[in-house]
């Protein structure tokens, strides 16, 4: 499995500078809201983690797409 995914950064749930505090807050987010699939992923700028819903993914050449590491899908 490849962990890089494209996401218009717009497009983050939250982004969050911890991993465990991403986790949980897409955890809950996913629960409240019956949410579809969800992935926290490390950001471009490799500082902090994104939320983003999977279905969001867009193709590398989209002008608005930016790399992402897939840290773990929920």
């Amino acid at each position: 499995m490849d962990n890089r995914i494209f996401f218009n950064p717009g497009d983050s749930i939250a982004n969050i500078h911890d991993y465990n505090e991403a986790v949980r807050k897409g955890q809950i987010f996913k629960k409240e809201q019956q949410a579809g699939d969800l992935v926290i992923a490390k950001g471009p700028d490799d500082e902090e983690y994104a939320i983003f819903y999977a279905n969001d993914a867009l193709p590398a050449d989209h002008e608005q797409s930016q790399p992402y590491e897939i840290k773990k899908n929920l």
